[in-house]
């Protein structure tokens, strides 16, 4: 939702009456319900005008191409927040990871993860898009992992790494969060809290030990 003091402007060298961040914040929405139901490949700018009930040439003034309209939305979805490490203390690495896992996923919102199972599967199609996923969301879920394991190594949790950067954890932090991502391919359905527990104590803690 755009700020209530937030002020109406004009996109950079664009001519027109100012920007409305309630009806950015419209158009941003209904381009994030497209990439969600049908990948990039769904979102269109027309699709996103009448989605949003604007005129084709109120998303044309505001953004040049799909993919710079596709990148906002992927910012207003929360899909390029920062994801930070839970640490709660010594002997709960479970717990961290799961609570870490869980803030990835939005909690009860799973709607970030459903939108970056969607738009991944147009890597092949659309490189540069599905780079800017990887790099901003699935390396941020990376690095929050590991972030938990060098803590929970810092205090004796788990033994200290070994030559590769995350000793021998790369495989389990991998495979958890592909586990995440793809939840939805696999599986039908959205992911939940029981769900990240299954993938925390059947992937994660056995591959950690």
């Amino acid at each position: 939702m755009p700020h209530p003091d937030a002020q109406l402007r004009r996109p950079p060298g664009v001519s027109g009456p100012p920007r409305d961040p309630a009806r950015d914040a419209k158009i941003l929405q209904a381009a994030t319900e497209l990439l969600a139901e049908g990948g990039y490949p769904a979102l269109t700018m027309d699709k996103a005008a009448a989605r949003a009930g604007v005129g084709k040439a109120t998303v044309y003034r505001r953004w040049q191409s799909r993919a710079e309209l596709a990148a906002e939305a992927l910012s207003h979805a929360g899909l390029t927040d920062d994801v930070a490490p839970v640490h709660i203390g010594s002997g709960r690495l479970r717990d961290e990871l799961f609570a870490t896992l869980v803030s990835i996923t939005g909690g009860q919102d799973t709607s970030r993860v459903d939108l970056v199972s969607a738009l991944l599967d147009t890597a092949r199609q659309e490189p540069e898009l599905c780079s800017l996923v990887r790099v901003r969301y699935v390396d941020s879920l990376h690095q929050a992992l590991a972030g938990v394991l060098d803590h929970a190594m810092q205090r004796g949790d788990l033994p200290p790494r070994q030559s590769h950067p995350q000793g021998g954890h790369a495989i389990a932090v991998s495979a958890a969060i592909a586990l995440l991502v793809h939840w939805g391919v696999v599986h039908d359905r959205p992911i939940n809290d029981d769900d990240i527990a299954q993938i925390v104590d059947g992937v994660l803690m056995p591959l950690l030990r």
